[in-house]
């Protein structure tokens, strides 16, 4: 039986602070989930403790324990994955090719989003979210045709990158993050887009964990 304790990580770009939860879990045997972007610091002087170390240690711990450890894309990741238009903010040139490298070689290990039950209950874990502004736009009638739409376009790009339809929907970017699309996608939702009124993926079946927009104050 999986241990209900799931350990998540948020936005790491670039710092420590993960390193003692990743032993604490590793050693109890629960699962790891990263909700992406281990780098593009907002801070250059993070790039002297090691920027480049996150990346290639949940490479190795997603290599040691493959069902245990999942590996999110976030909008940081995907512009190094597939195009810098993605995501264009504290983009990498120094190290752009290398991270590219990293992430073609290894794209398969990596997905969108983790969908499982606990206690009963459905988590749905992503970078950024689903909301039904979004949902909208891409045309699928519910959260499952998403999200084996999501895992199907994400599969056929890593077998042929050129296939790459998945990528438009991805990039979408709500005003709230700069963009002109009328919700972000489920690597690029803002936090006020989940609890707009009118964009918000009520569903009272189902918990949401994302990470990407930074909070001060309790999550929702």
């Amino acid at each position: 039986m999986i241990d209900p304790v799931i350990l998540i990580l948020p936005d790491i770009h670039g710092r420590d602070f993960y390193k003692e939860a990743v032993r604490e879990a590793v050693s109890r045997n629960i699962e790891i989930v990263c909700l992406g972007d281990p780098y593009d610091e907002p801070y250059p002087t993070l790039r002297e403790s090691g920027i480049w170390a996150p990346l290639s240690e949940f490479l190795e711990l997603k290599a040691s324990r493959p069902h245990m450890t999942h590996l999110l894309l976030g909008n940081h990741d995907c512009s190094y994955l597939y195009d810098r238009s993605i995501c264009p903010v504290r983009f990498d040139e120094d190290c752009a090719d290398f991270f590219h490298m990293l992430f073609t070689n290894n794209a398969s290990q990596f997905s969108l989003f983790h969908d499982t039950t606990i206690a009963g209950r459905r988590f749905l874990i992503s970078h950024a979210g689903v909301t039904r502004g979004w949902l909208y736009e891409t045309g699928k009638e519910s959260l499952d045709e998403l999200l084996e739409w999501l895992r199907y376009g994400y599969m056929e790009f890593c077998l042929d990158p050129k296939k790459a339809m998945i990528w438009r929907y991805l990039a979408h970017r709500g005003e709230e993050r700069g963009g002109w699309d009328k919700a972000g996608s489920i690597i690029w939702a803002d936090f006020w887009e989940h609890v707009d009124k009118f964009n918000d993926f009520h569903d009272p079946a189902l918990t949401q964990i994302v990470g990407h927009t930074q909070l001060n104050y309790h999550p929702v």
